[in-house]
């Protein structure tokens, strides 16, 4: 018997591979509330967009209030940011390790969650807000006023799905902090 005959190629294998890695809750939960983020601001935008009322050939659209249209545009860069972060988290999910773990852009991973998440939160009061207030002094006595009222009533769907997204981005970014800070502790 030859040496080659003696060495079993596929032990030393079974010894690399061990059991499959148990996919982790936490990276499971990271992955659906990046996903359940990205999906609620894209129909808050897609609902922002298409809510109008015209009356005598005017409309009235978000653009047309200062508060519509940052919360508009921090919906765009949320979803932007969320739909960048999916292939991180698909990643963390699969491996169980981050997938880029140079230290600076971990640390720009973790301080833009949590610019994210007060963005997202600014822009759930300054919708609600303007929506409530601007609605408080709609009376309804003219056919002009019923539209406005008409249309402040129609924004409070995509206001409120928002605040889902913004529950969702406070979750992901309380996930990713918490796996951020141990994965950096063990290193």
């Amino acid at each position: 018997m030859s040496q080659f005959d003696m060495y079993a190629y596929d032990e030393g294998r079974q010894h690399q591979q061990q059991e499959p890695r148990k996919k982790s809750k936490m990276a499971l939960l990271l992955l659906v509330s990046r996903v359940v983020t990205s999906v609620a601001l894209l129909v808050s935008i897609a609902l922002t967009l298409t809510t109008k009322k015209t009356y005598q050939g005017y409309s009235i659209r978000y653009d047309d209030y200062h508060s519509y249209r940052y919360t508009f545009y921090v919906m765009i860069i949320g979803f932007v940011y969320n739909l960048l972060q999916i292939p991180l988290a698909i990643y963390f999910f699969f491996r169980g390790e981050l997938l880029i773990r140079y230290s600076r852009f971990v640390k720009f991973q973790f301080y833009a969650d949590k610019v994210m998440v007060v963005l997202l939160a600014a822009a759930v009061g300054a919708t609600f807000g303007a929506t409530s207030d601007l609605d408080k002094h709609a009376r309804n006595e003219s056919e002009w006023e019923h539209r406005l009222h008409d249309y402040w009533s129609l924004m409070y769907l995509p206001a409120s799905i928002l605040l889902v997204g913004f529950v969702t981005s406070l979750i992901s970014a309380v996930i990713s902090s918490e796996t951020t800070l141990a994965k950096s502790q063990h290193s």
